[in-house]
């Protein structure tokens, strides 16, 4: 029975957890322009721009939600991305549905507000086609 080399094992494991993290970068890359526009909502007072509408990512305006988005290692072969550098705290409202339990406003229904801008990008053809061509699928 042929043996492996453990070197050789290490060295594909360590090629394929940086792909893993590429591809990561590549889903946030899309993410944060999807997340640089103008929503087609209502102006708002006191907000720069035009709020989304339901079923859109959430409209640009701070600027902190889009910037928190980033990409990491999750560990041996895997990777992730989403809002992990510092997301502000209206990040877990929009994508969570309550106030004592962000995983709740998750499932608030667009209309009364909610924007589950992850479960939003996960569906995303732009978001899937950028991570299968940085991996090279």
């Amino acid at each position: 029975m042929a043996r492996l080399n453990p070197q050789g094992v290490q060295a594909l494991k360590d090629r394929l957890s940086r792909l893993a993290l590429q591809g990561a970068q590549a889903g946030a890359d899309v993410l944060q322009e999807k997340l640089s526009g103008e929503g087609t909502g209502v102006h708002y007072a006191g907000q720069p721009r035009r709020a989304s509408a339901p079923g859109e990512y959430p409209s640009l305006q701070s600027g902190d939600l889009r910037d928190s988005i980033s990409a990491r290692s999750a560990g041996p072969l895997a990777a992730e991305f989403g809002p992990l550098s510092n997301p502000p705290v209206q990040a877990g409202y929009l994508h969570f549905s309550n106030e004592e339990a962000m995983l709740a406003m998750h499932f608030r229904e667009p209309a009364r507000g909610g924007r589950p801008f992850l479960d939003m990008a996960l569906a995303d053809e732009d978001v899937r086609d950028a991570i299968k061509k940085e991996v090279g699928i």
